[in-house]
């Protein structure tokens, strides 16, 4: 299902899906669902995913996304949030972009010069997050470098589609104990990986325990920004982008 705002009155771009495969323009943001008809939005259309003790994998493709865009993929409590939002859609995340505040899980923001992985809590903008480039605050952590990961990189090439697999562990009493990232691309002699395996004493991990129990929405999205040094800029995380231009190259 597509997002007919990106933001409260920003009109969303287009986004394809044919094959399996879903492929939002500029702008585009679609949310998945168990049905998709006429008329008006509504919350219980969309796939509540429980994924707490299992995996989900994909193929991603971000060899034309460029410094300063942001290819994600990442999962809301959309399912579970009864205000429409000001996008009309119950849009929900952890940085009130259509006004509610809910759960987030970035799996993927990326282009083919970094990588973040992202837990959230409802109202933690920040999170704590791993990967690779940017960042302007403390709760993230280096895994990979320009070497593993990046255009002809040794271990996941971004000129071509890759593989990404998450898993959600649990521990004691059923609980999360980690999001576990892996990026693999065929005929690689390596891959890639990110464990985020604490959140604020643990606070966050029950939050987020119980967001995965219910059923979280997967939702992909696509767009720009010349801010974008936080995912691909030298900082901390040692990415390659000095500026971010916009149009970014994949736009």
């Amino acid at each position: 299902v597509a997002a007919k705002w990106n933001s409260p009155g920003v009109v969303a771009g287009p986004v394809q899906c044919e094959g399996g495969t879903v492929e939002p323009d500029m702008w585009g943001r679609a949310y998945f669902a168990d049905s998709c008809t006429s008329g008006n939005y509504s919350n219980t259309q969309y796939v509540a995913m429980k994924l707490l003790g299992k995996r989900l994998t994909y193929t991603t493709d971000l060899s034309k996304s460029g410094c300063g865009c942001n290819t994600a993929m990442y999962l809301v409590s959309m399912r579970q949030n009864t205000e429409a939002s000001g996008c009309s859609d119950y849009y929900c995340d952890a940085n009130s972009v259509c006004g509610p505040n809910c759960a987030e899980i970035d799996i993927q923001e990326a282009n083919r010069f970094a990588w973040h992985s992202t837990l959230h809590t409802a109202y933690d903008g920040n999170g704590v997050s791993g990967g690779y480039g940017g960042w302007v605050h403390n709760n993230n952590q280096y895994d990979f470098g320009a070497e593993e990961y990046g255009p002809d990189g040794r271990c996941v090439n971004t000129k071509k589609p890759f593989q990404v697999s998450t898993a959600f562990p649990t521990g004691a009493g059923g609980k999360l104990r980690a999001m576990e990232v892996t990026l693999s691309q065929a005929d690689s002699p390596c891959s890639v990986s990110i464990t985020l395996g604490s959140y604020g004493a643990d606070a966050g991990f029950e939050q987020l325990t119980k967001a995965l129990e219910d059923g979280m929405t997967p939702v992909v999205s696509y767009w720009q920004s010349s801010d974008m040094l936080w995912l691909d800029g030298p900082g901390v995380g040692g990415g390659p982008c000095t500026v971010d231009d916009t149009p970014c190259d994949g736009a």
